[in-house]
C-alpha cells in the first residue's frame, strides 16, 4: 500500500487529475480500474474520480503502480549556468517569464530529449533551487518561435493561470516579418486552420513597411497550433522563414542575401494582472533577427 499526502501544489484538483500527474507513467485505462475498483481511499473512504483534492488529505493506493525512476533527476547533468541560459525576464514565488531562444523546444518529444527541452532544463534549476514543485509551462511556444513564455512554480499559480488563459485575460502580441505588403495598416484574420471547424482570430498591425515585406505586429484572441504561420500563409502572406508553410524560394534568397536561418517570428509582449499587480513585459528582437533590417 502507498500513501501520499496532498500538499499545496496538488490540492484543489480532481482525483483522477492527482493520480495522472502522481504516476505519468501508468497507463490511463489502469488508473480507471483501479479507482472502480475502490483500490485508491482518500482519507479512509473510496476515492471517486471526480472528487476535489484538498491540501492534507490522505491517499492510499493499494496497487503496484509505475512511477518515475528516483534517479531521473539525479541522472541529469547539472549546469552551473542554468539560470543564465534560462533567461529569466521575471521571476518570483508564483512564476518564471522566460525569453526563449530560437532552437529550444518547450517540451521533450520527437528526438528531443527532456534535458534538451526548456520543461527539462527549467526542473533542473529547481531541483538545484530547492523548489518542492516541478515547474510547467502556462503556454507553449513552437521550437522555432523566441521569446517570452510563462512557467508557473506552484500549483495555486496553475490552475490561477489556467483560469487566465480560458478567460482570454492573458495579453500576448508577437513580431513577425511577412512576405509581400500588407492591403492595409491594421486587420483581423478571422478562419477556421486546416482540419479544424472552429474560428481562429489573429489581429494584426503594421509596424514598419519594406519594399517587399512587412514586420508585423500580431495579437491572438484564440491561441492554437502555428496559428499565426497558417493564417498568414492562409491570406498568402507567409512568414518569413517559415520551412513549413512559407515561400520556399523567398526563404532561400533571405538566407543568402540577409543571414535569415530561422523562423521570423518573435513573442514580443506579455500583459496580465497578478493579484492585484499590472504586468507589462517586453522582450526585444533577438540580434539574428533584428540584424535583417
Amino acid at each position: 500500500m502507498l500513501s501520499i499526502t496532498v500538499n499545496k501544489h496538488n490540492a484543489e484538483q480532481r482525483l483522477d487529475r492527482f493520480l495522472r500527474k502522481t504516476f505519468p507513467a501508468a497507463p490511463l485505462g489502469l488508473l480507471f480500474a483501479i479507482l472502480r475498483k475502490k483500490k485508491v481511499r482518500v482519507n479512509g473512504v473510496a476515492g471517486k474520480a471526480a472528487q476535489m483534492m484538498h491540501e492534507n488529505d490522505i491517499v492510499q493506493i493499494y496497487e503496484n503502480l509505475p512511477q518515475e525512476s528516483k534517479n531521473f533527476s539525479e541522472q541529469r547533468k547539472m549546469t552551473p549556468d542554468i539560470k543564465k541560459k534560462l533567461g529569466f525576464v521575471m521571476l518570483n514565488s508564483d512564476f518564471a517569464i522566460i525569453n526563449k531562444p530560437c532552437g529550444l523546444a518547450s517540451q521533450s518529444g520527437s528526438g528531443i530529449s527532456e534535458d534538451e527541452s526548456l520543461v527539462g532544463m527549467l526542473e533542473i534549476w529547481a531541483r538545484e533551487e530547492n523548489l518542492d514543485f516541478k515547474p510547467a509551462l502556462v503556454h507553449r511556444l513552437d521550437k522555432e518561435t523566441s521569446g517570452l513564455i510563462i512557467a508557473a512554480l506552484s500549483g495555486a499559480a496553475l490552475r490561477q493561470f489556467g483560469s487566465m488563459i480560458r478567460e482570454r485575460k492573458i495579453k500576448k502580441e508577437y513580431l513577425a516579418l511577412v512576405k509581400g505588403n500588407m492591403p492595409q495598416k491594421s486587420g483581423k484574420i478571422s478562419m477556421p486552420l486546416p482540419g479544424d471547424t472552429k474560428i481562429s482570430v489573429s489581429k494584426w498591425v503594421v509596424e514598419k513597411s519594406f519594399k517587399e515585406c512587412d514586420l508585423v505586429r500580431v495579437g491572438l484572441e484564440t491561441g492554437r497550433k502555428h496559428q499565426i504561420r497558417i493564417h498568414f500563409a492562409q491570406i498568402g502572406h507567409p512568414l518569413l522563414g517559415d520551412s513549413k508553410h512559407g515561400d520556399f524560394a523567398l526563404n532561400r534568397r533571405f538566407k543568402k542575401e540577409f543571414g535569415l536561418s530561422r523562423l521570423f517570428l518573435h513573442s514580443a509582449y506579455l500583459e496580465f494582472n497578478w493579484n492585484g499587480e499590472k504586468i507589462r513585459l517586453e522582450a526585444e528582437l533577438p540580434t539574428e533577427l533584428e540584424k535583417i533590417f
